[in-house]
């Protein structure tokens, strides 16, 4: 469903919240998907958003797969919460924070970084993201074929160094075997902030957690949460399938954005 379908219905319910928090992804949610990981920006109208929602709520945060040093560059404002590597850091006091399950697998990731080199195909990005690993093909000539060749390989390696693969559009993470993800993060901030209602936004696989933990929040009466899928191109049929409801893109999330402001401010007045 569309959001604009809801919006006096299961949106009217999460405005009225005493204490809503807003979590959203970055890329391809209030950033426009882009070839180079570096290149991209969150558009200055979701920036201008994320701002002015900020006295309206109980908390905004960001969280994304990039480490939590770049989440906080790119969007860089104040007071907001930022978490990367799809929840394993936070950022605390101006630095970065690892989960401490995590820390002991640094020299795994080195050397499975060693081995997927040599395997690399033109126009691959290997990205070290100090906790996980991601290898970007979004430049490589056959993209829609590298999943199917490519992936096996990654499987093999991540194997043999004991890690888990997982698969986002046109990138493979490699990451420790811990249960630490999006919607682990979701949680933890419901429950930290004592949030009545809760909106998350993403675009990805890796979103569906965070999709999934809204929906179980919502179930089980902790929290008035909805999950939020972007549509794109490449859209993830588990995205789709999972999402309370759907913006068509990131420059309608930044239409919805708008909306939740202004209902938001209403609701209070």
């Amino acid at each position: 469903m569309h959001w604009q379908a809801a919006t006096t219905t299961i949106l009217n319910t999460l405005v009225q919240q005493p204490r809503l928090g807003l979590i959203t992804d970055i890329d391809g949610t209030i950033s426009p998907i882009v070839a180079v990981p570096d290149a991209a920006f969150v558009t200055p109208r979701n920036l201008e958003l994320l701002q002015a929602l900020q006295p309206h709520l109980a908390l905004t945060a960001v969280i994304s797969g990039r480490t939590v040093t770049d989440t906080q560059k790119m969007v860089n404002l104040p007071g907001l919460v930022y978490i990367g590597n799809h929840g394993i850091e936070w950022w605390s006091n101006g630095q970065a924070t690892i989960a401490p399950e995590v820390i002991s697998y640094r020299p795994t990731l080195e050397a499975a970084l060693k081995d997927i080199e040599p395997h690399l195909l033109p126009g691959m990005l290997l990205e070290d993201k100090g906790v996980t690993l991601s290898v970007h093909y979004r430049l490589t000539e056959q993209p829609d074929s590298v999943e199917d060749s490519f992936a096996p390989i990654l499987q093999y390696i991540a194997t043999q160094h004991g890690l888990s693969l997982f698969l986002g559009r046109r990138v493979f993470e490699l990451r420790p075997p811990v249960q630490v993800n999006k919607g682990s993060a979701l949680y933890t901030l419901v429950t930290q902030h004592h949030l009545d209602g809760a909106i998350y936004l993403g675009d990805d696989t890796t979103d569906v957690d965070a999709l999934r933990m809204a929906r179980r929040l919502r179930e089980e009466l902790t929290c008035y949460a909805l999950g939020v899928g972007v549509e794109s191109e490449h859209m993830p049929a588990a995205l789709r399938e999972t999402a309370d409801l759907l913006v068509s893109g990131v420059q309608d999330v930044e239409a919805f954005l708008t909306w939740l402001l202004k209902a938001r401010i209403a609701s209070s007045t």
